[in-house]
C-alpha cells in the first residue's frame, strides 16, 4: 500500500462508483497576502521558501500515491486554498505536470484555479492559459471598496473588474465569480449595486454564500464588541431570492442552492461532490472520496511538510461510510442540486425506497412546503432554499 494513503484506501474492486466514473483532483495551496477577517481554512502567510519546501511536500504526496490510484481517469483539477495564484506559473506548471505523468487526465479535462482580482496581471494570467488551466475563479465577494475593506479584502471594486477584463484578454472563457451575501452592516440597496455590477462583467458561473463566522473570527469579535451590526435573517433571506430571480432574468440556470451557471457551464469539479464521484486530494487540509471513505489531511503545515518529508502519510482522519451511510449522504448531497433526487435511480443503486423510509419526515417537508415530491423526483422547493439545514436534517439517521 502506498505510505501516504489512508488505511483501507482500497482496492478497484472495493471501491463505489457513483454517478460519474471519472475522478477530480483537488489541489490545495495555503497562502495567502492577507487573511481575511471571516476565513477559517487551512491557510497562512505567504513565504517563498515555505512555498518552495511545499510544491515538492505536494508534489511527492501525488507520487506516493501513484501506485494506489493507478489508472485513475480524471476529468477535473481544481487549485484551492488560499491563493493558488501565489505559486509561480513554474510551480503551478510542476504540480499539474506530476498529476498528468501518475494519472490518465482526460483531453477535455476542467482545469480550475481560484485567484483574488489584484493579485494576478496579464502575463501570469497568459501563462496559466499555457499550462492548460482553462477555467478561472475569483474571489470578488462583494463590489463595495467599504465592505471589502471591513472583510480584510486585499482588492478593491476597480481591481475586481480589471481581474475580469484580464482574463478575458489571456483567452479565458470560463470565469466564475464569488460574492459573499449577509455581510455586517450590508444594505439591500448595496447588494442590487453588487448584482447589478456581477451581471454586467457576465462570467460564464456565479457562486454566492451565506456569510457563516466562526468563534474566533476577527469579523465576529468586532460584531461581539458592538464595533459592526450583524444584518437580520429577513434581509439575508431577501437578498437571497433578489439574487435568485435576476440571475434567472439574466440568463443563468441555478443548479445548486449556491451556484448559478449560463448553460453548459456548471462546475464539473464541484458537481462530483454532490453526487457520488470520486476525487483525490493533495495538500493541507485536503479531503478526498473515493465510494468506500471520506479522508483529510492534517491541517497543520509544518506536520504536513514533516510527514511527507518521512514519508508518512498526512492523513489526520479517515472515516468509513457503511451502504446506509452512502445512501443517506446521497440524499442529501443530491439535495443541494435543483435537479433534486431520482427516487427510481436512487433505489435502484441503493436498495432504500426513500418514501417509505423517511415517510414521516417527507410528510413534514411536505407540509411545510419545503420539497417537491412526485413518484420519479425529489427537489428543494424554493422555501425550503433558504432552509436547506432543515430539510437535509430529515434525511440524517
Amino acid at each position: 500500500m502506498a505510505p501516504n494513503k489512508p488505511e483501507m484506501a482500497g482496492s478497484e474492486e472495493s471501491r463505489v462508483i457513483g454517478d460519474n466514473d471519472l475522478s477530480g483532483i483537488y489541489l490545495h495551496i495555503p497562502f495567502c497576502a492577507t487573511r481575511c477577517h471571516y476565513c477559517n481554512f487551512a491557510t497562512g502567510g505567504y513565504e517563498s521558501e515555505l512555498a518552495r519546501r511545499y510544491v515538492a511536500a505536494l508534489c511527492t504526496e501525488i507520487d506516493q500515491s501513484a501506485e494506489e490510484w493507478a489508472g485513475e481517469r480524471v476529468e477535473t483539477i481544481y487549485f484551492g486554498g488560499g491563493t493558488p495564484t501565489t505559486l509561480t506559473p513554474e510551480q503551478l506548471g510542476t504540480i499539474l505536470d506530476r498529476c498528468r505523468r501518475h494519472f490518465e487526465v482526460v483531453s477535455d479535462a476542467e482545469v480550475t484555479i481560484e485567484a483574488n482580482p489584484g493579485s494576478v496581471d496579464g502575463d501570469y494570467l497568459c501563462r496559466l492559459r499555457d499550462l492548460g488551466i482553462d477555467r478561472i475563479s475569483f474571489g470578488v465577494q462583494s463590489f463595495d471598496d467599504r465592505e471589502l475593506a471591513m472583510i480584510g479584502r486585499s482588492h478593491g471594486s476597480r481591481e475586481a473588474r480589471e481581474a475580469v477584463t484580464l482574463a478575458r484578454a489571456a483567452g479565458f472563457a470560463n470565469i466564475s465569480l464569488d460574492l459573499i451575501a449577509g455581510l455586517p452592516e450590508q444594505r439591500i440597496e448595496t447588494w442590487h449595486q453588487n448584482l447589478g455590477e456581477i451581471f454586467a462583467l457576465a462570467p460564464e458561473h456565479l457562486s454566492v454564500y451565506l456569510l457563516e463566522l466562526y468563534r474566533d473570527a476577527p469579523l465576529q469579535h468586532r460584531i461581539e464588541r458592538g464595533e459592526l451590526r450583524a444584518i437580520d435573517d429577513e434581509l439575508t433571506v431577501a437578498m437571497y431570492y433578489h439574487l435568485v430571480d435576476e440571475a434567472a432574468r439574466h440568463g443563468y440556470e441555478q443548479y445548486e442552492i449556491s451556484n448559478w451557471a449560463r448553460p453548459g457551464r456548471r462546475s464539473r469539479h464541484n458537481l462530483k461532490y454532490w453526487t457520488g464521484a470520486h476525487y483525490l486530494a493533495f495538500g493541507l487540509s485536503a479531503a478526498g472520496y473515493d465510494g468506500r471513505r471520506r479522508w483529510s489531511n492534517t491541517r497543520l503545515i509544518h506536520d504536513y511538510l514533516d510527514l511527507i518529508e518521512q514519508g508518512r502519510s498526512p492523513v489526520a482522519e479517515v472515516i468509513p461510510l457503511d451502504d446506509d451511510d452512502r445512501q443517506c449522504e446521497a440524499l442529501f448531497l443530491k439535495l443541494r442540486l435543483l435537479d433534486g433526487v431520482d427516487l427510481v435511480a436512487h433505489e435502484r443503486q441503493h436498495g432504500v425506497c426513500v418514501s417509505e423510509r423517511y415517510r414521516e419526515g417527507i410528510a413534514r417537508l411536505l407540509d411545510a412546503g419545503l420539497i417537491e415530491i412526485d413518484d420519479q423526483r425529489m427537489c428543494i422547493s424554493r422555501a425550503g432554499l433558504v432552509l436547506a439545514n432543515e430539510v437535509f436534517a430529515e434525511f440524517i439517521d
